[in-house]
C-alpha cells in the first residue's frame, strides 16, 4: 500500500500519526514531503514502524510552472506515484482560507478516486 501523508507545518500531535501508521500494512510505503511538521513526523514515525519511506522534494520546475506555490507540483508529483491513501493532518483543515496545501493534496486525490482521511484535531 502506497500512503501520501500530508499536513501542517506546525503538526505538534505525532502520536496522532503513530495511531494512524498503526493500523498500515507492514509491505506500506510512506511518501511524503520536504517540509518541518508533519512530513518531517512521518518520516519518522514510518523509520519506527519499519515502513519505507520516499520523501519527495520541490523542484525548480515545481517553482516555474507555480511561482510562489511550488507545493502545488509537488502535491501533484507525489499523488502520480500510484497513491492508495491519503492520511492529511491540518489542525486548520476547517478554517476557510488555511490549509491551502493540504486541502489541495486533498482535493487531488478525492478527484482521483483515492481515500482520503482527514484529521484536525
Amino acid at each position: 500500500m502506497r500512503v501520501l501523508i500530508t499536513g501542517s507545518t506546525t503538526w505538534i500531535d505525532i502520536d496522532a500519526l503513530r495511531r494512524e501508521l498503526a493500523h498500515l500494512p507492514k509491505e506500506s510505503v510512506i511518501i511524503t514531503g520536504d517540509t518541518p511538521g508533519v512530513d518531517a513526523f512521518a518520516c519518522e514515525v514510518a523509520t519506527e514502524f519499519g515502513f519505507v519511506v520516499e520523501r519527495m522534494k520541490k523542484t525548480q520546475e515545481d517553482h516555474e510552472i507555480y511561482p510562489g506555490s511550488a507545493w502545488k507540483g509537488l502535491n501533484d508529483r507525489m499523488l502520480r506515484t500510484g497513491i492508495d491513501l491519503v492520511l492529511a493532518f491540518h489542525p486548520d483543515y476547517r478554517k476557510p482560507g488555511f490549509a491551502l496545501g493540504t486541502r489541495h493534496a486533498v482535493e487531488l486525490a478525492e478527484a482521483e478516486g483515492i481515500q482520503v482521511n482527514v484529521f484536525y484535531e
